[in-house]
């Protein structure tokens, strides 16, 4: 824990309050001295110099990508005992970080399927824009994913483990496992369960569940399958999914001419 009479600091970042760890390192709420806002700290330990270049490495295209649902990189870098300093913005509250995860439990296990393909988009949409920046990250688990004070979700330190972890698959054969771990949390949105072995097909487990949605996620979870890419996933989601036009009344055209047809009676004269 922080002592308080201490007050350890990174350059202007004050470490004011730690978080649970996250799996690349401890976690820290700092408050930066001159404008007092409050960023996200991570504390990644000590690394073998291989390891440490390659994270920086990563670190920096993420520091030069943007996008809304990805956790943004503000400041990075090594300290004098090898280990790497990572600020974020600040996503969390008093209560410190809400994760998908704990927003799930908190609203009783399941989302709306309205719920769930907003959260679903979100997260498909990062991952396409990451993809065409030629980053990549492997499989994202539910608590991968913070949820901002607004509602945004936001993924956490997109691609640094697999750098710290070595993995020098190209980003773009990654698109299938990434897929398909989004619709893996999907799936958990929906019926509020994991999606393991045996998979209990969706529409079994949710009463009125949209057949788009039933499709989506057998395709999304076939082993053998998947969807190629994030753009196939976003195209196929429910919402994007052409609907059939609503069956127009048949007319019966001679019963019509027949009343045009007939004489008028006695008092339509």
């Amino acid at each position: 824990m922080v002592d308080p009479s201490d007050r350890p600091a990174v350059g202007p970042y004050q470490l004011t309050r730690e978080l649970p760890d996250h799996q690349l390192g401890a976690r820290w709420v700092a408050l930066h001295e001159s404008d007092q806002t409050s960023h996200l700290v991570y504390l990644i330990p000590r690394l073998d110099r291989p390891v440490r270049e390659r994270a920086l490495a990563a670190l920096g295209l993420i520091q030069a990508f943007s996008n809304p649902h990805i956790l943004r990189v503000e400041r990075f870098g090594p300290d004098s005992a090898r280990r790497l300093w990572v600020v974020c913005p600040y996503p969390g509250d008093t209560d410190g970080l809400l994760t998908l995860g704990r927003l799930l439990r908190d609203k009783g296990g399941q989302m709306s399927q309205d719920e769930a393909e907003r959260a679903t988009l979100q997260l498909l949409e990062a991952l396409e824009a990451a993809h065409r920046a030629g980053l990549g990250n492997g499989p994202i688990l539910i608590d991968d994913v913070l949820v901002d004070r607004h509602g945004s979700l936001l993924l956490e330190l997109y691609g640094v483990a697999r750098a710290v972890a070595g993995d020098r698959e190209p980003a773009t054969d990654l698109g299938r496992e990434e897929v398909r771990s989004i619709a893996e949390i999907a799936y958990q949105l929906i019926t509020g369960l994991r999606a393991e072995a045996p998979l209990i097909p969706a529409s079994r487990l949710v009463k009125k569940l949209d057949p788009a949605w039933a499709a989506w996620l057998r395709t999304a979870l076939d082993p053998l399958g998947g969807f190629a890419g994030p753009a196939d996933a976003i195209s196929a989601l429910p919402s994007r999914r052409p609907r059939p036009e609503p069956r127009r009344p048949i007319v019966h055209v001679r019963t019509v001419l027949g009343r045009l047809a007939s004489p008028a009676g006695p008092d339509e004269r």
